[in-house]
């Protein structure tokens, strides 16, 4: 009998997308300059980081998870969902965009301060 997938928790998502972005401490983008859920270098995302390996797709690349809020379903939804990340749960998705904001838009040496203050306005630390 199949046991029934278990999903991350909000406070484990943000966990393991502060450690992923604390360890790898720079932006996973392209040569343009355009963030990249993984990078040619290896580099992830901080949605990147939470896609397992074999359900990663190339094709996944271009929409942001902001996109997202308001859809229904889609290919990056399908890839976290199958990665134990409930993307389909309106708290998650906030969450993940919130992580994503930090990873596109701050500087890396910003990320500590950041990551520890959305820590705190969930509570999760």
């Amino acid at each position: 009998m199949l046991s029934p997938i278990t999903m991350l928790s909000p406070k484990d998502i943000y966990e393991r997308v502060r450690g992923h972005l604390l360890a790898q401490n720079a932006v996973s983008e392209d040569d343009n300059g355009s963030c990249r859920l993984r990078s040619a270098e290896g580099r992830k995302c901080a949605i990147g980081s939470l896609v397992r390996d074999e359900v990663y797709d190339t094709a996944l690349e271009g929409v942001g998870i902001s996109y997202y809020r308001h859809a229904h379903d889609g290919e990056l939804l399908r890839a976290l969902y199958a990665s134990n990340v409930n993307a389909y749960d309106p708290n998650v998705i906030d969450l993940l965009i919130e992580l994503e904001q930090i990873h596109d838009d701050a500087g890396v040496e910003e990320w500590p301060n950041l990551l520890s203050a959305l820590g705190r306005r969930h509570a999760f630390c």
